[in-house]
């Protein structure tokens, strides 16, 4: 019984941080929003690498947002948060080379074009040294085609393996942007998960009081956690303010000790305070790791608490019961080669 309401409680516990981990991702998603978050990082990545970090003036920044096929990426004027790398290869080789007549199809054509193109000396090296890897790749699939072999990723133009070329450069130094993106949301998570549990006074120690000494509000928590488990994981980032609201209410709703003034009574001294503190804090480093890491946790939980006490590994032997003593032989005492007597 007692490990029944132990577990009871983790599952609470579990349950309630999922709820408020949703919620600081909800308050999140509304921030990006509002701030342009995405499309500003991704802006930047850009420029650190057609202009530099250190560039005075983002030119080609510019012209490249300004091409057609990054603008048909645009919605209601707000910048893109998103661009595949076979647009961004397109859009670039269409300013660096344009298609003023046939494409070159050698290295020294290319080379040739790429110096007299109008780019920037940085984007000029960078192209130059995937040139080089475009005729390495362009060579290689010759060799192979004239042993018999086919391999389809290298034999291809020289001008399109350049194009593959850019692709990567830009995925591998788009795998970096998106950890500038992390590294800020996770920051401004630590920051939201802080204030709502402060605002909302989603004290764990509060909470696990109550759950330990509320029987029926922990099997309503319980069986609520235990349905949630089975769902498929919520979507975090369907409709900020309102999902905000929801899962308050929903949290609300289910009797779970919220809110201000304080359920458990007016404060009563130091140890109180410091008490508060710890279970707002507590909550507030729990919710910072983000709802689907605890619909993970929540959800393995329930599939271990369901299965029960887990069996024997090793079966026991079969119980040995005595035989009769063969004629001749004096009872309890063990024939020869039978030591147990079995």
């Amino acid at each position: 019984m007692f490990g029944s309401s132990v577990l009871d409680i983790g599952l609470g516990l579990m349950f309630v941080y999922l709820m408020s981990g949703l919620v600081c991702t909800a308050v999140n998603e509304a921030i990006a929003s509002v701030l342009s978050w995405r499309s500003n990082n991704l802006r930047a990545g850009i420029r650190n690498l057609l202009d530099g970090p250190d560039a005075a003036h983002a030119e080609w920044t510019e012209r490249f947002f300004a091409h057609p096929l990054i603008q048909g990426l645009y919605r209601k004027g707000s910048g893109p948060s998103y661009i595949p790398s076979r647009t961004f290869a397109l859009a670039l080789l269409d300013l660096v080379v344009p298609p003023a007549g046939r494409k070159p199809q050698t290295v020294e054509d290319l080379r040739l074009v790429v110096e007299a193109s109008p780019a920037s000396d940085r984007i000029k090296q960078v192209l130059s040294l995937l040139i080089e890897e475009a005729d390495r790749f362009t060579a290689a699939g010759q060799k192979l085609r004239l042993e018999g072999v086919l391999d389809l990723d290298k034999l291809d133009t020289l001008f399109n393996q350049l194009q593959r070329q850019i692709e990567i450069w830009f995925n591998n130094s788009m795998e970096r942007v998106s950890g500038w993106y992390k590294r800020r949301v996770q920051a401004c998570t630590i920051g939201v998960a802080m204030i709502v549990a402060a605002a909302l006074n989603v004290d764990s120690v509060m909470i696990t009081r109550h759950l330990a000494q509320d029987g029926a509000l922990r099997t309503v928590i319980a069986a609520e956690a235990t349905q949630t488990a089975q769902q498929p994981p919520p979507d975090p980032q369907g409709g900020a303010s309102s999902s905000v609201k929801s899962r308050v209410q929903g949290i609300d709703a289910l009797g779970i000790p919220l809110g201000w003034p304080n359920p458990d009574g007016a404060p009563t001294g130091l140890a109180w305070y410091l008490t508060k503190v710890l279970g707002i804090l507590l909550t507030a480093g729990a919710a910072s790791l983000g709802a689907p890491f605890w619909f993970d946790v929540l959800n393995r939980f329930v599939s271990i608490r369901s299965t029960g006490k887990a069996p024997e590994e090793t079966p026991l032997p079969p119980k040995q019961l005595p035989m009769p003593a063969p004629p001749g032989v004096p009872a309890g005492v063990a024939p020869m080669g039978n030591p147990l007597g079995v």
